[in-house]
């Protein structure tokens, strides 16, 4: 996002962001290059000690969840896709107008009114008009910006299309959830639900999540550490995640360690996937 020091434009503080403005550039909508490798969010917490090998892999205090291997891999959808799913979830009650409407709330969280949202994109419209010349251009940018297939990671399953391991953890009302995320990059993302209705929720009890070496992955060469929440990573606070809405962000066979006060250490390995080229 940039934002254009001689204009007056709207400043609201948005949900999951610090102090960001919101004006979006139409020049800077981009789709995420399913081919680009990227790299996975590990956030390593200085006040925590790494566990040594021995304790960590103790059977005498862990009670093992390993996965079954996995070929399943979620299909690849264009970004239009993905951008009318984030739009219909966040604003009920806003049917989109045109293409720039699709990319301007199928990435922004923006309070208020229909009409106050809906006016809000038209001022976004008006700044990238003076940008590109045009409203032609405008919509014509917004276009291409919706047309490319794109890999997604960390969208929740939505029902029997999406698929998911889940295994619950002993001495608990909760479940460990595995499911993938861009097949490209070999991430996998862990979340937690409740065991009886299958609802997602946030840290419901103390807990710390560990990767630990698996002999039988080698070329998971990451050491042993501590991963925190996406969330936590990109710096929202645990009290600003949207209900349900936590997730850890893996690698396919990663094996992890979910550590509890008091109570049995729960393990468990990624499942694996076919490798794409």
């Amino acid at each position: 996002m940039k934002t254009t020091g001689n204009r007056k434009g709207t400043q609201r503080k948005l949900p999951y962001e610090k102090q960001k403005s919101s004006r979006i550039s139409a020049k800077e909508l981009k789709s995420r290059n399913t081919n680009r490798k990227t790299s996975t969010a590990v956030c390593q917490s200085p006040m925590s000690p790494a566990p040594s090998l021995s304790s960590a892999s103790s059977s005498a205090s862990s009670s093992s969840l390993n996965s079954a291997s996995s070929s399943y891999t979620p299909p690849l959808e264009t970004a239009r896709d993905l951008y009318l799913e984030f739009l219909h979830k966040t604003y009920p009650t806003i049917t989109p107008r045109h293409e720039y409407d699709i990319v301007t709330l199928g990435t922004t969280r923006i309070p208020g009114t229909t009409e106050e949202v809906l006016a809000w994109v038209d001022e976004q419209m008006r700044y990238d008009i003076d940008d590109l010349g045009s409203r032609e251009a405008v919509l014509e940018n917004a276009r291409r910006a919706l047309e490319p297939v794109v890999a997604v990671t960390g969208r929740k399953p939505r029902d029997a299309r999406d698929r998911a391991h889940i295994r619950p953890i002993p001495d608990s009302e909760y479940s460990i959830r595995l499911f993938p995320g861009n097949p490209y990059n070999n991430e996998y993302c862990m979340d937690i639900v409740d065991t009886t209705t299958g609802q997602p929720v946030n840290s419901p009890f103390e807990f710390d999540l560990w990767v630990v070496p698996n002999p039988k992955a080698p070329w998971l060469s990451m050491p042993s550490g501590r991963i925190r929440s996406l969330e936590r990573c990109i710096g929202i606070a645990q009290h600003d995640i949207l209900p349900g809405e936590e997730r850890w962000l893996l690698r396919d066979g990663q094996t992890c360690l979910l550590k509890r006060p008091g109570k049995r250490d729960v393990q468990f390995t990624v499942p694996m996937r076919k490798q794409l080229q």
